[in-house]
């Protein structure tokens, strides 16, 4: 991770000089964050902050089962740099939690239209969710399908757009466990990456919102006793809801060991105040257990909705005012109320052939979700979440109890 991230910064370092003249420009603070620019714009620096500050408690909790938390969920600092209009430079640190995580750290090459090439540590063309930045969702937490969908990786995507109708993205990648992210490999194979987003109806009104695609990840991998390379899914409150046998040997620790692949059908439709995301996700992960050895298969669904009642529009990338919140002009900014179902399975297999956690892992979870969000402006949020997820399994004896989770966010973002 560190030397990820001190990587990232020589690279910025070694290309951010530019002419005397572009250095006497004058730094420009726009509500996106600061800009600074040369006189004729083909060299940028933009330096913005990301910050979401969680209150996290956990009703009906008799067995105390969960923590009630006040915590960060992100504290992100964000650096983008563009040079000769070709080439753009991201790093982006966050400093959640008491430790630094390099999230991104990539370069883009933009010498053909509506094509780039992006190298570097980079969200993995995959889960939809996943794929908007995280201020951005319908909910303050992803569904339960985005727990199957790889997170960040280091590797090469090359991005194609080449008309409004058609977004195309495929990537090499050292591979990540569903819902990781990484900054090296644990063995030499490489998992491949593509994706295809259609906007079928670019010119019907409001249906010009709708949007279809799929994805697809597929590699082998092979994990160690110290690096298994196996995933750990959780709620939306955090907590574990399935992991794999961990311990300290060969015969009490499950690794990755052969193929692994993924596939998504995903669509959205926004227009005017309504706002529907919908995704499914399958994943599969070879797995050994000692003598055992197994596939162990997954899978995830949700449907979700938004209304902005205050009438401004839904978007992918979020809710943006019209009129910023400002009581003095009777400005109130934007409000919405937003529903959510998911729910992720397991199959029997894993638990049949002991390669799940059994006290510890749900064969199936569902979440029902609903909430209100207030967009003060652009750049402020602020949500509120109530969402009751129940399992089958997850117990000694039966099942774990419900989750009864109250997510309050305030979310900064500059």
């Amino acid at each position: 991770m560190a030397r990820s991230f001190a990587l990232a910064l020589v690279v910025m370092a070694s290309v951010a000089p530019v002419a005397p003249a572009a250095r006497a420009s004058p730094a420009l603070a726009a509500d996106d964050g600061l800009w600074i620019k040369s006189p004729d714009g083909a060299n940028r620096l933009h330096i913005g902050a990301f910050l979401q500050a969680d209150a996290r408690s956990f009703a009906d909790d008799d067995e105390r089962l969960y923590v009630d938390q006040l915590t960060f969920r992100s504290l992100r600092l964000q650096l983008d740099a563009t040079l000769s209009d070709h080439v753009d430079v991201r790093v982006l640190p966050d400093f959640a939690s008491g430790r630094v995580v390099i999230q991104d750290a990539y370069i883009d090459l933009r010498y053909v239209p509506g094509i780039k090439l992006r190298v570097g540590k980079q969200k993995i063309p995959f889960g939809y969710e996943r794929l908007q930045n995280e201020g951005t969702t319908i909910l303050a937490e992803r569904g339960l399908p985005t727990q199957l969908a790889p997170n960040r990786d280091i590797g090469v995507a090359l991005y194609g757009t080449p008309t409004p109708v058609l977004d195309w993205q495929l990537g090499v990648f050292d591979g990540v466990p569903d819902g990781a992210l990484t900054d090296g490999d644990v063995s030499d194979q490489k998992e491949l990456a593509a994706r295809v987003l259609v906007r079928p109806l670019p010119c019907w009104g409001r249906w010009q919102g709708l949007a279809l695609g799929g994805a697809a990840t597929y590699g082998d991998t092979h994990g160690t006793v110290a690096a298994p390379d196996l995933p750990v899914y959780k709620t939306s409150g955090q907590t574990s809801l399935f992991q794999f046998p961990v311990g300290t040997t060969a015969a009490d620790t499950a690794v990755a060991d052969g193929r692994r692949w993924r596939v998504t059908a995903q669509g959205s439709w926004f227009g005017g105040p309504i706002g529907i995301l919908a995704e499914y996700v399958r994943t599969t992960e070879a797995v050994t257990l000692g003598a055992a050895h197994g596939d162990v298969t997954a899978a995830a669904w949700q449907g979700a909705v938004q209304w902005v009642i205050t009438g401004d529009d839904a978007t992918y990338r979020s809710v943006v005012p019209r009129e910023p919140f400002d009581p003095a002009k009777g400005h109130w900014g934007a409000v919405d109320v937003v529903a959510r179902f998911d729910e992720l399975n397991i199959e029997p297999d894993a638990f049949d052939a002991g390669l799940a956690a059994g006290a510890k892992s749900a064969r199936r979870a569902r979440g029902y979700t609903a909430g209100a969000d207030w967009f003060w402006s652009r750049n402020v949020r602020l949500a509120l979440d109530l969402e009751r997820t129940t399992f089958t399994l997850g117990a000694k004896g039966g099942d774990r109890p419900d989750e009864d989770l109250i997510l309050g966010r305030v979310q900064l973002a500059f």
